[in-house]
This record gives C-alpha cells, sequence and structure tokens, in this order.
C-alpha cells in the first residue's frame, strides 16, 4: 500500500511540474512558460498568443534579468526576429506585435530571447 502511494505520489508531482508549460489555452489565448538556460538561471518568461477572426496578437516577456538593466535583448518567434527592447532597471522587457506583425504560431512553434551577444537567456515552444 505504501509502494501504491509513493508511485501516485510521484505521478502527481511529474504532473505537477509538467502542466504549467502551456498555462491557458482559448478565449485568453495560449500562453506559454519560456525556461531559464544556464547562463541566466534565475530569468523568467512567457509569451502569449492570441487569435480571433481579423486579429492576432503575441506578447512575449523575460524579467529576473538586472544584470542586462539597460541592455537590448532581442526575441525570435520561429526563428525569425520578432524584435529588440532595453531591459529596465528592474530587469524585465517585453514585446508585443499585433496583426499583420505577428509572425505564425502553430503548435511547436519556438520562441526564445538573446542578449546582443547571442547567449540565449529563456526558450520555450507553443
Amino acid at each position: 500500500m505504501k509502494r501504491i502511494i509513493t508511485l501516485l505520489a510521484a505521478a502527481a508531482l511529474a504532473l505537477a511540474v509538467s502542466v504549467p508549460a502551456v498555462l491557458a489555452k482559448g478565449g485568453d489565448g495560449t500562453r506559454i512558460v519560456l525556461k531559464p538556460t544556464k547562463a541566466f538561471p534565475a530569468a523568467k518568461g512567457s509569451a502569449t498568443f492570441k487569435a480571433k477572426p481579423g486579429e492576432r496578437q503575441l506578447e512575449v516577456e523575460v524579467e529576473h534579468l538586472r544584470r542586462l538593466a539597460g541592455k537590448r535583448v532581442t526575441f525570435f518567434v520561429g526563428g525569425t526576429k520578432l524584435g529588440t527592447a532595453r531591459i529596465g532597471v528592474l530587469g524585465a522587457a517585453q514585446i508585443e506585435r499585433r496583426n499583420s506583425a505577428v509572425p505564425t504560431v502553430n503548435a511547436g512553434t519556438a520562441v526564445s530571447v538573446k542578449t546582443a551577444g547571442r547567449v540565449l537567456i529563456v526558450r520555450g515552444s507553443f
């Protein structure tokens, strides 16, 4: 009985750890968590994609990067450069695009944020 309870607890923990990758899907769009790399282990990020008839919106944000304050980071979606933004004094930056400026986003589309020197900060996929 203890072995079954231990296995169930382990399975529940594994499920709880994997669920945050896709936080929401539906009327509010799809939101994913961007995972940090070894170069920036404290970094956090997310990307949200919303599509309605005649309207598309994509927002990508990164935070916990105070050591990069004042420097520019580059946002990529599906391997295409979405744009750059300056990291603020609190260590965060975001970029938002609407309609024709939004690249094609499908299941599996990669999202990443890199430093000006092309060092990967966070990454994930829809």
